[in-house]
């Protein structure tokens, strides 16, 4: 009876486990060139993307292009790079995309490569 109600057990954890999705981090906002607002449906977190430096005269077309790539409620995962002052420093990859966000900016030319 004990090895039944064990199965049984396995067999519904399973079954939650791959029925229902893994929520992935979104785009709340963003909050300028290099800053994003970043909620996982239980916590949000202040992002910096890493390894790009924007000239400051590019900042205004900067955003534009990142709200056009990033909208809001965009899936993305992050691999944290570390923290400045309480700001998560990571890279940014769209789910949609195996491409880091900061490598598309160097790309399009708004930014330089920092690391």
């Amino acid at each position: 009876m004990n090895k039944l109600y064990v199965k049984f057990l396995i067999l519904i954890i399973a079954f939650f486990c791959y029925c229902f999705p893994i929520l992935a981090a979104e785009v709340l906002q963003v909050s300028s060139s290099s800053i994003l607002l970043i909620g996982d449906h239980n916590r949000t977190y202040t992002v910096k993307i890493a390894c790009m430096e924007i000239s400051s005269d590019s900042e205004e077309r900067s955003i534009d292009w990142l709200k056009k790539k990033l909208p809001r409620h965009t899936k993305v995962n992050l691999r944290p790079q570390g923290s400045i002052d309480g700001v998560l420093v990571a890279r940014v990859i769209p789910i949609n995309s195996n491409m880091d966000i900061a490598e598309k900016y160097i790309e399009e030319g708004l930014a330089k490569k920092t690391c």
